[in-house]
């Protein structure tokens, strides 16, 4: 049976909920009309940066001079990647400002869970109410946005569904339990070394327009990343 997360979670829960729904919608925007490998970069890219100043400020977890190098080198390389988005038709300039917005609700519902699991004493349990919340919400959303297609698509795929909604489940989980061991912002970091993987994923597999400068505006993030992380 399902454990029950601590009472003084459960306002941390519906805030996980709705912003994740928000993620969920801003998401969908971006990949339909972007570029993977520039946009995910960008969205990704940007999170770890924006949910270590919000720890910092709202938290107190501080920064060091190595974390602050990794700052500095993460908003490069969201920049350049940004820039060649836009120059090279990958991302245009409303994918820019969805993939922006949400690194800001990346970082949101990162604090947001962070401080939450911390609170409820049972980290798994945390998520698991969490992502419950958050079916519960978009749901009724999907429905009235998708309407028969979501039904179609939902009878034709479940089986794909499953496995990715599995591993989106246990791979969050696992974040969430980090962050009740770890600084939050130093976790956010560590996972948003995916970004190198949806690169290559684009650039590979999706054969989009990837050139050497996206490739170094990957680095770039990814350095920041790291050093953020070892920081």
């Amino acid at each position: 049976m399902l454990s029950t997360p601590a009472a003084a979670c459960w306002p941390f829960i519906g805030a996980s909920a709705a912003t994740h729904v928000l993620y969920f919608v801003l998401v969908g925007r971006l990949y339909r009309d972007a570029d993977l490998s520039a946009a995910y970069p960008i969205m990704r890219g940007a999170a770890p940066l924006l949910t270590t100043i919000g720890a910092w400020l709202a938290l107190g977890e501080g920064l060091g001079l190595a974390a602050a190098a990794g700052v500095a080198l993460l908003i490069g390389g969201v920049f350049w990647m940004a820039v060649e988005g836009v120059r090279r038709g990958g991302v245009d300039r409303g994918a820019l400002l969805a993939a922006l917005a949400n690194a800001a609700v990346i970082a949101l519902y990162s604090l947001i869970d962070g401080e939450g699991a911390r609170l409820s004493g049972h980290a798994f349990a945390y998520n698991s109410w969490a992502d419950v919340a958050s079916a519960v919400l978009f749901a009724p959303l999907v429905l009235r946005l998708r309407g028969r297609s979501f039904a179609f698509v939902l009878a034709r795929e479940w089986r794909r569904g499953l496995i990715g909604g599995a591993a989106a489940f246990f791979a969050y989980a696992i974040v969430v339990w980090a962050m009740t061991l770890a600084p939050i912002g130093l976790v956010a970091a560590l996972r948003e070394t995916s970004v190198i993987f949806a690169a290559i994923i684009g650039a590979v597999f999706l054969r989009e327009n990837f050139k050497p400068p996206r490739y170094a505006a990957a680095a770039f993030i990814a350095a920041g990343v790291i050093i953020l992380r070892l920081g």
